[in-house]
Order: C-alpha cells, then structure tokens, then sequence
C-alpha cells in the first residue's frame, strides 16, 4: 500500500498496485472532511460526491447536529467540522499480514462564524480523533474502510447535546446507477418502507447491492454499539436515489454529555466486486465485533 499526502490540497489517497482505492479530503474551504473515493478491487467507486440535488451529501460522511448547530446540511449557518491537522498516517500490513493504511486526524466541530479563525480550540464544541483505517485481502476481493472516531466536550460549552434526523449519522451516498434500482437489507430481514421511502431500522448491519452486466457489486457497512453512543439503526433509501447510513437513534433519543466526558463510534465499511450472503455478512460482523471488544474502550463518563 502506498499512500499519496498533500496537506495543502488537503487530500490523502491510498493505492494498491497502481490502483487508487480511496481519496480522503480535508481542505480548510470545507465544511467537512470525508471520504471522496472509495474504490473495490475491480475499479468500481461507490461514492458520489455532491450531486445537483443534494450538495451537501459527500461520500461517507460523519455528521451529526450539536447544541442545536445543523452539522448535515450545509445551508443557514450550518456547523463546520474543521479538519486541525493529521496527528499520524502510516502504510503497512496487518497483524495477519494484509496491505494496510491508516491515518488519525485532529477535529474541531464549531458553529458557523468561528470556523475561519486561527485557533478554533475555544470555540470547539467537540473535539474528535478520528482514525480511518483501510485494509485488502486480495483473497476474498474485500476492501474494508473502519472508521473510529474517539469524542469530547469542546472548550466551547460545559454540556452538548447530539439529535438530529433519522439519517444523520455516517452517511454514504452511492453512484447514480444505483438510483431506483438498488437492493438493501439489513442483519435482522427488517423490511424498509415500501415504495422505496426512505426509512430506519435497528440492525448490526445494512447492505446495498446493484447489479451491472452480470456482477453484482455490494457494500455493507457494520456498526458497533459503544456505551453511551446510541442505538444503532440504519437508513435505507433507493428513490429518488440510493443513500445509506448507520445512525445513532438520535431523532428518538438525544444523547447529552458534559465536560470530561468522552465518547466513542466505530463503523466498518466493506466493499465487493461481488455481492456476499446475508450469512457470510453475519459472520464477518461477528469477528469484527470480536476483535473490537478485545481492544480497551475509550469511553468514560
């Protein structure tokens, strides 16, 4: 694994063997870094970046809304989650011996209007370590993105408070071939609304699958209940276009935490050539979550 740094464009990408896999962007005229690209090992991106009707969807995305700040949508004096800077970033291999990278950046979420500001540590109202990690097995055609992300209470306030809709969470908005005609399912064979409307269940697990000449191409995205970080319910839509994301139950219940507080998510994005079972998911969810639990949690009240 190689990996491709430029702090001044504010962007990080990961290749394999010549082939670009993800490109993270970071850019202080954003107001948030993301996930831009994520590729499967055949070549396929199965992220798009602010398309026409919703600008403000960029690839896999975390966003929430903090002390009433609208941290989701980017319209009306929305929050910024203003990247500080990357605290380390490194290629490598696994303890098994995988192709791996890894970085862990330095966020500040702060309202709009204190985002341009020299030093936002004062007016942050939390302050996020984010850690994305990307591994290849070549054997099995997978691409897994974990994404963990460690909070707490900014120097801003005492006390916050995180709501917001039923899709605000980690959000991926996939291809526009997707659209209309894509497939979800989630780990407990909950159906979605009928008709393709958009709509939340709690799961360990949500997958979308499109078919294109022959091959069905999949991602699925694991989430890890974590003490005092919600439930887990995931957001399916295909009309007027696909979109996927692991929620944290927010709209029904809003999580609060005061200074010295922390808090931790982790969420697991795996991406195929070739779509997998809802059994073989339900494996692969289970040694993940094993191996999480094997590793010191980082959240305290």
């Amino acid at each position: 694994m190689t990996a491709i740094v430029q702090p001044e464009r504010g962007l990080l990408e990961w290749h394999l063997k010549g082939r670009k896999l993800l490109a993270y962007t970071f850019a202080t005229n954003q107001f948030k870094p993301y996930v831009r690209e994520l590729c499967s090992l055949a070549g396929d991106n199965v992220l798009r970046d602010a398309p026409a009707d919703h600008l403000h969807h960029h690839g896999l995305m975390y966003a929430i809304r903090v002390n009433g700040v609208n941290f989701w949508e980017e319209v009306n004096k929305p929050g910024h989650e203003c990247h500080v800077k990357l605290l380390a970033h490194d290629t490598g291999h696994s303890p098994n011996g995988l192709p791996q990278a890894s970085f862990t950046e330095l966020v500040h979420w702060v309202p709009h209007g204190d985002h341009a500001l020299a030093d936002t540590t004062p007016f942050a109202s939390l302050v996020e370590r984010r850690t994305l990690r990307l591994t290849v097995d070549e054997a099995n055609e997978e691409v897994m993105l974990a994404w963990h992300a460690e909070f707490e209470v900014g120097a801003r306030t005492n006390r916050v408070t995180l709501h917001g809709s039923d899709y605000n969470g980690l959000g991926i908005r996939l291809p526009a071939a997707w659209d209309h005609v894509a497939r979800h399912e989630n780990s407990e064979e909950t159906p979605y609304p009928a008709g393709g409307k958009p709509g939340a269940v709690p799961a360990r697990w949500g997958a979308v699958s499109h078919t294109v000449d022959g091959r069905t191409m999949q991602v699925v995205l694991f989430a890890r209940p974590r003490e005092h970080a919600g439930t887990n319910s995931f957001f399916a839509m295909t009309e007027p276009f696909t979109y996927l994301s692991a929620t944290q139950g927010l709209d029904k219940a809003p999580l609060e935490y005061r200074a010295g507080d922390r808090f931790a998510i982790d969420y697991l994005v795996l991406v195929y050539p070739t779509a997998r079972t809802a059994s073989q998911m339900e494996a692969r969810y289970l040694a993940w979550a094993r191996e999480l639990d094997d590793k010191k949690p980082t959240t305290q009240r």
